[in-house]
């Protein structure tokens, strides 16, 4: 398998600057304003000038005031963001694979496996791709190569920006050995700071332990990713399918852990996303915004479907989960509805 991983650079900064080009060579910072007070939210994304002076996303907008305050602060349009996302995923980078998986609103794996004969034609596409993004969209995208979709990524993470980087089959051993456990994707800061607490401190370290006993110390599924990655048997295959989940996202009165202030927010959230559903959801995740904009998310699946009623407890319970599992308060909550099944009539589906 050959996959090729594109990660647009600083995206929504970036998307600032050329549509206002007298922004360029300044510090940039687009901002997720909380609506709490003028000032209140915490940063998206900055580009390289702002990231010079120590601003980076996550930090309160307050701070990257104190660090930065010669930076033009912009809202988030994720609007405007999203239709440029589009453009380049459906009008560029869908051209060059028959398997493209949207990662998010900036990232895409493309299995170019079918494509290409080596990694060497890999990499020649891999410069095509970013040539006619550049012409056409005057964007800058890093793009790493490898036989999995992880190894991809992180090497594109490690060649940012505008890099473009392959990792091939004959060296995946030695970079595994050299490998980070909070350089793997996936792992938050908080488990990567417990892992090293256990000992594991790069990835080949949890070959080291026996299987049950890291189970039950981070899960069996990211037990089991960490130790196919480790033994160069993670092959997750690239999935070309549309999804339409259905979310809400609220932002708390102030940040925080009391499950009487987040409660009331999660239930709304419930109410509104079910409100644009049409059918029956297969699976619902709670979503929380950290205090440092970091996403942590809990799901669960049903097997024959989860309706309103259900998902307010199921929603708690996951939230419960979320807060036993981090010590972080929570800037904003919400709620996603995957595997939507069109029914007729819901009572027909029961």
């Amino acid at each position: 398998m050959i996959v090729l991983f594109v990660d647009f650079d600083y995206f929504f900064a970036q998307v600032e600057e050329v549509l206002n080009p007298q922004y360029k060579g300044k510090p940039v910072i687009v901002c997720v304003y909380s609506g709490r007070t003028k000032t209140s939210g915490a940063v998206a994304t900055a580009n390289y000038e702002a990231r010079k002076l120590g601003v980076k996303a996550g930090i309160p907008i307050i701070k990257a005031m104190e660090l930065a305050p010669s930076a033009i602060f912009l809202p988030m349009r994720k609007e405007v963001y999203q239709e440029v996302s589009n453009r380049i995923m459906n009008g560029i980078l869908r051209k060059y694979t028959s398997k493209l998986e949207i990662a998010s609103i900036d990232e895409a794996y493309l299995d170019i496996t079918d494509k290409v004969k080596d990694f060497d034609e890999a990499y020649a596409l891999g410069k095509k791709i970013k040539e006619e993004i550049f012409e056409k969209e005057k964007l800058t995208v890093t793009i790493g190569i490898a036989p999995n979709k992880v190894l991809a990524k992180i090497i594109a993470d490690k060649n940012k920006p505008n890099g473009l980087a392959v990792l091939k089959p004959k060296d995946v051993q030695s970079f595994l050995q050299s490998l980070d456990i909070d350089e793997i994707p996936g792992i938050g800061k908080m488990l990567a700071e417990k892992l090293k607490e256990m000992g594991v401190n790069k990835v080949v370290d949890v070959l080291n332990f026996d299987f049950m006993k890291l189970e039950r110390e981070i899960g069996r599924s990211k037990a089991t990713y960490l130790v196919k990655l480790a033994q160069n048997r993670y092959n997750e295959p690239v999935e070309d399918k549309t999804r339409k989940p259905h979310g809400r996202i609220l932002t708390l009165p102030y940040n925080t852990r009391k499950p009487e202030v987040i409660l009331p927010h999660l239930k709304r959230a419930v109410d509104e996303a079910y409100s644009k559903v049409q059918g029956v959801p297969m699976k619902i995740t709670v979503v929380a915004i950290m205090e440092d904009l970091e996403i942590v998310s809990k799901g669960k699946k049903f097997k024959h479907g989860i309706n309103k009623e259900n998902a307010y407890e199921k929603a708690f319970e996951l939230l419960k989960q979320i807060l036993e599992e981090d010590d972080r308060k929570i800037r904003r909550i919400g709620v996603r509805l995957d595997d939507v099944i069109k029914t007729r009539g819901l009572d027909q589906f029961f």
